[in-house]
């Protein structure tokens, strides 16, 4: 699609924005040591406003869902500061919603199938071990795993079969929340509370939800 007056000032404005605001979180928190939930939720915030305004302008199912992914993730980033478990189930719902999304875009097919296969089966050998850990949980943990690689997948997918800037911000959106996810399995169950995986898995999450919620605004 054609970027629109209003839009070359709304992207480059809420993409600075999120990292002002997702750079004071990081600061604040390791300054503080408080959770700093609100700075948190404000910069995914920045991701939302972008994804809202195209889902009302377009009035279509594919652009209402992605905005619905990132209303969960500013959501999830929320309630997972207060609980794990339901900060997990929101993100679970994200990734539903991108799914849903991706599936308005393009169909799954064995090349979405082999990706879905090959990723799970990494990040199951990398996070075997921390999804133990769960206990009682490790089945909701595992099946987290399925909900990020179908999300990935599925978005691979929509690169795959037009490869354009929208389809590879989608792609790379869904690579980064992969990679985030994972950080974040290594550096809370594993008890690393490394600040530098912290910074890394951050800039990795922000920029995830900001491409999956631009995506559409881009051609191809």
């Amino acid at each position: 699609m054609c970027l629109r007056g209003w839009d070359m000032l709304l992207l480059p404005a809420t993409a600075a924005l999120i990292v002002f605001l997702g750079t004071a979180y990081v600061r604040k928190k390791h300054e503080t040591g408080r959770k700093e939930i609100g700075y948190k939720v404000s910069a995914t915030l920045m991701a939302v406003i972008p994804a809202l305004c195209l889902a009302v302008r377009e009035q279509n199912r594919v652009s209402w869902l992605i905005a619905a992914g990132t209303v969960c993730c500013m959501a999830a980033d929320g309630f997972l500061e207060v609980c794990f478990v339901a900060g997990a189930a929101v993100f679970a719902a994200a990734h539903l919603c991108f799914i849903g999304g991706m599936l308005c875009l393009a169909s799954p097919d064995r090349f979405t199938l082999l990706l879905f296969v090959c990723v799970y089966a990494v990040l199951f050998a990398i996070l075997r071990s921390y999804i133990r850990e769960l206990g009682k949980l490790a089945a909701l943990g595992a099946l987290y795993v399925a909900f990020l690689c179908a999300m990935f997948s599925m978005a691979g997918t929509v690169f795959f079969e037009n490869p354009g800037l929208a389809g590879a911000a989608a792609a790379l959106g869904g690579a980064a929340f992969v990679a985030s996810d994972t950080i974040l399995a290594v550096n809370l169950l594993g008890e690393k509370n490394s600040r530098r995986l912290d910074k890394i898995l951050l800039v990795l999450y922000y920029g995830a939800v900001y491409l999956l919620a631009v995506c559409r605004y881009l051609p191809g």
